[in-house]
């Protein structure tokens, strides 16, 4: 029987967004939309400041990450919302979607949004044989990632993990809906299916 070991992270309560890149320059920016086919926001995400709009090599890479809004942003917004008597946004997965969805990019920009990647749909170079790998991989052609993810030796580790994170949902600035675990080889992924 093989070992299994396990990558945790935490699931951050944003809005899924794909980036394609050719030759290490941002191309194309999509939400998951219904799953098939997305919403272009490439001008919106343009103006997240932790997106690159260049990476550090010229690779062409497609990742998928979570854009996001602090819930210090969300106050802001909402107080300018409240203001203008425009009706306040309930969380910051909300705010973060309708401000993904701007026409105005100045709107988007103003709104500060952020973003963490945690995978690799394609790349032009070797993929990474393991989820661990894969994120600093991610990291290292300037992607920003949640520090907060952890390798697991076992199962028991995991819920060690989920434990310590299951009380902090909005402890980092940011809503957390929960923690995602995934099998760390790549091979054993593909396995699984």
């Amino acid at each position: 029987m093989h070992e299994v070991e396990y990558v945790c992270e935490l699931k951050v309560d944003g809005l899924k967004i794909i980036l394609e890149y050719e030759r290490g320059v941002l191309k194309t920016a999509a939400t998951r939309g219904d799953g098939t086919v997305g919403e272009d926001v490439t001008h919106n995400v343009r103006t997240i400041e932790s997106v690159p709009l260049t990476l550090d090599r010229a690779v062409d890479v497609i990742v998928e990450g979570e854009v996001w809004m602090s819930e210090a942003q969300l106050a802001a917004l909402n107080e300018r919302q409240k203001e203008k008597d425009l009706p306040l946004y309930a969380n910051p997965r909300n705010a973060a979607a309708g401000s993904i969805r701007q026409l105005d990019p100045r709107v988007a920009a103003e709104r500060r949004l952020d973003v963490f990647i945690y995978d690799v749909a394609q790349t032009s170079e070797v993929l990474p044989e393991t989820q661990e790998e894969e994120l600093r991989y991610l990291k290292g052609l300037g992607f920003k990632v949640n520090k907060h993810h952890a390798l697991a030796k076992n199962i028991d580790e995991v819920v060690a993990y989920w434990e310590e994170w299951k009380g902090k949902g909005k402890s980092q600035g940011y809503w957390i809906d929960g923690v995602v675990v995934k099998v760390n080889k790549k091979d054993q992924q593909d396995a699984l299916g």
